[in-house]
């Protein structure tokens, strides 16, 4: 007989909380730097792992500033864009919606976004013919950048029929509050491209009422200091504002010290809509096949919940209805046949 954890690990999955570049395999980030002449802190995995541990938010920007750093050319982003979909593949994710930064990424290599999105949309399509995954592009401003703001809403807003579906907004959310932010998310409504910026994650409640009514957001990214504010709570839940909840990253980071003191329980109890995410895989030695394994293990979650909270990722993404819905009934027919395998 099927157990729960094993019925979590072989169920169809969708993410809508993922970082390309911090989805990047260790091994290949290390032949990455190596090809391109990037110095690294590290020289294996063990040690790579070691320069990853989180000690404040500082240091997980400059390692993400690290990571961006051994990109370089074309052939690079086409092949952690395959491998991306591979992984996915290997978890029975379905489908996901990505976030890249896609300014930090011009910057850097001084490519034009054009080549980089051509580049990344080639290792997607390999991966959709040989695994049958698909995603789509969250396109996020950092925060830590504001001057690069309006070019990434330019840029998503001419990328959208490569497969862009929405704005984000990353960072150093406590030193960058979402206010700073208004303009290019009030374009972004106007032109009828969806908004998902990252609140309540290494700042409280008043981001993420900052993210609802001066960013409009459609999704938030983590969200789960929404805890803090009873008001708050009562208005997600009335609105029905997803969450992208990621444990795993939330305990590394230091938001909550462990499982026992996280608050998705409560928050699915109190009847959120909420989706799970892996953030940055490798980064916190996790996948998403491990979160819901999080789930489990350390909220109690059964399949009946788990299945709720696969198909909260499908229902919160952007994609069509009809395709939606086409996906949903794929879900559910797997769904039914590892539930009669299990009986």
């Amino acid at each position: 007989m099927m157990d729960v954890r094993e019925f979590a690990r072989r169920m169809p999955k969708a993410e809508l909380h993922v970082h390309l570049e911090g989805s990047i395999r260790p091994s290949t980030l290390l032949e990455l730097a190596r090809r391109n002449g990037v110095a690294l802190p590290a020289r294996d995995e063990p040690s790579l792992f070691e320069f990853y541990r989180f000690r404040d938010f500082p240091h997980f920007v400059q390692v993400y500033v690290t990571i961006t750093r051994c990109l370089r050319t074309p052939e690079d982003y086409t092949l952690i864009a395959y491998e991306f979909g591979a992984d996915c593949a290997r978890q029975n994710i379905r489908y996901a919606e990505v976030t890249f930064t896609i300014a930090t990424n011009v910057l850097s290599t001084g490519l034009p976004w054009q080549s980089i999105l051509e580049a990344l949309n080639d290792g997607r399509a390999r991966a959709r013919a040989e695994h049958g995954v698909d995603w789509r592009w969250v396109f996020d401003i950092s925060r830590d950048n504001p001057e690069t703001q309006d070019m990434v809403l330019e840029i998503a807003l001419a990328a959208r029929e490569q497969g862009v579906v929405a704005l984000g907004l990353g960072g150093s959310e406590a030193l960058f509050p979402p206010e700073l932010f208004t303009r290019p998310f009030q374009r972004a409504r106007q032109a009828g491209l969806r908004r998902v910026p990252h609140a309540g994650e290494m700042a409280g409640p008043r981001s993420i009422w900052g993210a609802l009514q001066q960013l409009h957001a459609d999704r938030i990214g983590h969200g789960v200091r929404c805890i803090e504010d009873a008001d708050l709570v009562s208005y997600l839940r009335e609105h029905r504002v997803p969450l992208e909840v990621c444990p795993t990253s939330n305990v590394r980071l230091g938001v909550f010290s462990d499982y026992s003191t996280h608050p998705l329980r409560r928050l699915w109890d109190d009847g959120l809509v909420i989706t799970v995410g892996s953030d940055d895989p490798p980064m916190f030695n996790t996948e998403l096949n491990q979160e819901y394994q999080v789930l489990v293990d350390h909220f109690g979650f059964n399949a009946g919940a788990l299945q709720e909270v696969s198909l909260n990722g499908l229902r919160a993404s952007f994609l069509p209805q009809a395709e939606k819905g086409r996906l949903e009934a794929a879900f559910r027919a797997e769904f039914a046949r590892l539930t009669q395998a299990a009986a």
